[in-house]
């Protein structure tokens, strides 16, 4: 998934108001931030096969250590000290502000497994899993953007706007993360060089984190500002 992602952040958003946005569409999507550059490093491996799904022609057949749940505990675990013992080591809620964006990283295995074919493994090798949405463009499409949705609107009833003038900056930002996954399954051109894939990817992960911390600053929540 690509912007099924988001769900997730929104989601925990609204669950925990003093977290940051921006840093959860780096956490539920950091797995694939590694991801790409493994690849380019060969500690991973992305092999391209023309239709292999209906969506694009990905056979990621050997990608353990960022999609592996071993491996995304491990990572979801890492975000936790990195939380608890730095970032928000000074924060009285600091514990609940770690979970979370452990939280993020986590629910990238769990929402993949919706889309994937079954090549998501538990530690490496087999059992691999994976449920095919993935073969129904369609389906993949629509499931992706009702996921969104559903995370916006528990995020926007958990938040309120702090001006006016904003109040429609986050529908505008939803509204244009479809838009952006209607145009990768649909219009844009499909690659297979690693490299150009890796820049692009790198590029609209932390575009759109940028843009979500952005965004987010319109709004606030119940308890005390957010952190990074």
């Amino acid at each position: 998934m690509f912007v099924g992602h988001y769900a997730a952040a929104f989601a925990l958003k609204g669950k925990e108001t003093n977290t940051s946005l921006g840093m959860l569409f780096i956490a539920t999507q950091f797995v694939d931030i590694l991801f790409f550059p493994f690849v380019m490093l060969g500690i991973e491996n992305l092999t391209f096969v023309e239709n292999f799904t209906a969506v694009n022609d990905f056979d990621m057949d050997y990608y353990p250590y960022t999609h592996g749940l071993l491996g995304s505990v491990l990572w979801a675990g890492l975000f936790y000290i990195l939380y608890y013992f730095f970032f928000a080591k000074n924060r009285a809620d600091k514990k609940s502000i770690a979970w979370i964006m452990a939280l993020g990283v986590l629910s990238h295995w769990f929402v993949d497994l919706i889309a994937h074919s079954p090549d998501l493994p538990l530690i490496t090798g087999e059992p691999k899993f994976g449920l095919g949405l993935w073969y129904n463009k369609l389906a993949a499409f629509v499931v992706e953007a009702a996921l969104l949705i559903v995370g916006w609107v528990y995020y926007m009833k958990r938040t309120q706007v702090s001006t006016s003038k904003r109040r429609y900056l986050s529908l505008g930002f939803v509204a244009f993360l479809i838009i952006i996954n209607f145009l990768n399954f649909y219009v844009l051109p499909a690659s297979s060089d690693i490299t150009e894939l890796t820049i692009s990817a790198l590029f609209f992960y932390f575009l759109l984190a940028g843009i979500a911390a952005w965004v987010d600053r319109a709004r606030m929540g119940r308890d005390s500002p957010q952190i990074l």
